[in-house]
C-alpha cells in the first residue's frame, strides 16, 4: 500500500533526497495561495486538494513503479490574485515568477528528473508564474507538467455531462438543474471545491456549509461581455470565451456584500467529489504519462494574454 504522506525532499538527509530522484519519482512541487474560500472552508483549502490529487496520482503510478517514493518538493505558500477576504496572503506576479523559478532551479541543482507543479488556484497570473517553472525545467531536459491548466480549460467549455454522476448526489431536482446550468458560475468554493474538500479533508469544512445560500445573481462586466461577443463575430471562438470567463469573474468580485463564494456550496458532498476527483485524477494520470513519456507537452495556461493586459500584474484583473 502507498505511502499517503508525501517524504518531503527539504526534510531528508541530502544524500537521501538525491537517491530518491535517482529512481526517477516524480517530485510534486505544490504552489498555492493562503486564500479566503467563504466562511465553510480553510484558508489552506488549494493545498488540500492539490496533495490528496498528488496522492491520487501517486497511487496510479505505483502499480508500474512500485519503487517510486511520494516526492514532495516543497509548499510555495503563494498566490497571484487571491480571492478577498480576510486572511487572505497577495504575492504579485513577478515575485511569484521569481519564487517559482527559483525553486525549479534548486530542483534541477538536486536531480530532479520529472516535476509536477500541483495547485488548485485559478488566477491566470498564477498559472503562469507557475508556466515560467515549467519552462525552465524543459530547458534544462527536465520533464514537466503543471496539469491544473487541462483542469481550467473545462471552464471555457462547460459540459455539465461530464460530471453528471457527481451531479446525482443532488436530490432536490430542481436545484440540481440550477446548479448544472449555472456549472459555468461555480469557479470558487462553491458545489464542485467544497465537494472535492469534503472527499479529501472533510474535517477541514465547517457544517456550516449546508446552511449558506447560494451566490447573489451576478452580472458580468460589461466592456469584457461586449469584447466576448466581438471576438466571436470575428471567429476567435477561444478568445470569445476567454473574455467571456473573464466578465463574469469580475462581475462576482464586485458582489456587495461579497459572499467569498461562488454557486451553491449547500448542495456539496464528499460522494460528489470522489466522483470530480476521480474525473480528474483519470485526465492527470494520462498527460502526465504522456508527458513523462516525452509524447507530449505540458498544458498552456489559459488566459495567457493576461500578462500583457495587466502590464506583467501592475494592474490586476
Amino acid at each position: 500500500m502507498p505511502d499517503d504522506h508525501p517524504a518531503t525532499l527539504l526534510d531528508m538527509p541530502h544524500d537521501r533526497a538525491r537517491a530518491a530522484l535517482e529512481t526517477g519519482a516524480p517530485a510534486f512541487l505544490f504552489i498555492n495561495p493562503v486564500e479566503y474560500h467563504g466562511p465553510h472552508l480553510p484558508l489552506h483549502n488549494d493545498h488540500l486538494v492539490s496533495l490528496g490529487l498528488a496522492r491520487d496520482l501517486h497511487r496510479r503510478w505505483t502499480a508500474q513503479h512500485p519503487d517510486w517514493p511520494f516526492l514532495s518538493a516543497g509548499d510555495l505558500e503563494i498566490g497571484v490574485a487571491p480571492t478577498r477576504g480576510r486572511g487572505s496572503r497577495h504575492t504579485s506576479f513577478p515575485v511569484a515568477c521569481a519564487l517559482v523559478r527559483e525553486a525549479c532551479r534548486a530542483l534541477v541543482e538536486l536531480g530532479a528528473r520529472k516535476v509536477v507543479l500541483m495547485t488548485f488556484h485559478g488566477a491566470p497570473l498564477h498559472n503562469l508564474a507557475i508556466e515560467e517553472g515549467v519552462n525552465m525545467l524543459e530547458n534544462e531536459g527536465i520533464r514537466a507538467v503543471a496539469p491544473f491548466n487541462a483542469a481550467m480549460r473545462f471552464l471555457l467549455d462547460v459540459d455539465p455531462e461530464l460530471f453528471a454522476e457527481a451531479f446525482a448526489a443532488i436530490a432536490d431536482e430542481a436545484e440540481r438543474a440550477a446548479t448544472m446550468r449555472e456549472l459555468f458560475l461555480d469557479f470558487h468554493a462553491g458545489f464542485f471545491e467544497t465537494s472535492m474538500t469534503l472527499h479529501y479533508a472533510p474535517a477541514s469544512v465547517s457544517p456550516a456549509h449546508r446552511n449558506l445560500p447560494p451566490c447573489p445573481r451576478v452580472e458580468p462586466i460589461a466592456p469584457f461581455a461586449r469584447a466576448a461577443r466581438l471576438a466571436a463575430a470575428m471567429g476567435r471562438a477561444e478568445l470569445s470565451r476567454e473574455l467571456s470567463l473573464v466578465a463574469w469573474g469580475m462581475g462576482w468580485q464586485q458582489l456587495d456584500p461579497f459572499p467569498g463564494y461562488t454557486g451553491r456550496p449547500h448542495l456539496a458532498s464528499g460522494a460528489a467529489g470522489a466522483v470530480i476527483a476521480r474525473r480528474m485524477i483519470d485526465h492527470y494520470a494520462e498527460l502526465c504519462d504522456e508527458v513523462f513519456a516525452g509524447r507530449a507537452r505540458s498544458p498552456a495556461p489559459i488566459l495567457r494574454w493576461t500578462a500583457a493586459a495587466t502590464l506583467h500584474g501592475r494592474i490586476l484583473t
